[in-house]
């Protein structure tokens, strides 16, 4: 049962991690790739609160390796297949690079999954599941929000969450998926 259990966790790394290194284009390339933007208006609304994180599942394996000294990591990663461990590798330093307070936001994040019931794992993974099976164009704008939503204090989060502009942007389906996930993703202030 217990490897059953890990293959699982397993599993779960490489769709999360499939899902997170989703690499992005080149400075060069966008700015040629698309048209001028238009010029902005005079009276500019206040500026959307800056993007924390990236998302990343909190129930990928290597998670648990974020606060490990680089001996201990070199250790569980010498266990691995090779190519694991250059997936976990990439990981560690993506998460190595974030600023501390990011970092925190991260850790955070697998400790509130890892103690989630059994029950509250599973929906949280298959809202995950959902959101990696969406179209880019509707995936987009909700990872987007959840990114935003993380940086928020809890008073500011409830409020944009109960907002009608995030009511009328978001379908019944992505408010609920967006209310799940944020159990897990956003930190607690």
């Amino acid at each position: 049962m217990l490897r059953l259990f890990q293959f699982g966790l397993i599993a779960a790394a490489f769709a999360g991690i499939a899902v997170c290194d989703q690499k992005a284009e080149p400075r060069a390339a966008r700015a040629t790739a698309r048209p001028a933007p238009p010029p902005r208006p005079r009276s500019i609304p206040k500026a959307a609160p800056p993007a924390g994180p990236r998302l990343s599942n909190p129930a990928n394996p290597v998670s648990r390796l974020y606060r490990a000294s680089p001996e201990e990591r070199e250790r569980a990663l010498e266990k691995l297949p090779p190519r694991m461990q250059d997936r976990f590798r990439q990981n560690l330093a993506w998460f190595d690079g974030l600023p501390k307070p990011q970092q925190e936001i991260v850790v955070r994040r697998s400790e509130r999954f890892a103690a989630l019931t059994p029950d509250r794992r599973k929906e949280f993974l298959d809202q995950m599941r959902a959101l990696n099976q969406m179209t880019p164009e509707r995936r987009r704008p909700i990872v987007q929000a959840l990114r935003r939503l993380q940086m928020m204090p809890d008073a500011e989060r409830a409020a944009v969450l109960d907002s009608e502009q995030f009511k009328s942007r978001f379908s019944p389906d992505e408010q609920r998926m967006i209310t799940d996930l944020s159990a897990v993703m956003l930190p607690q202030f």
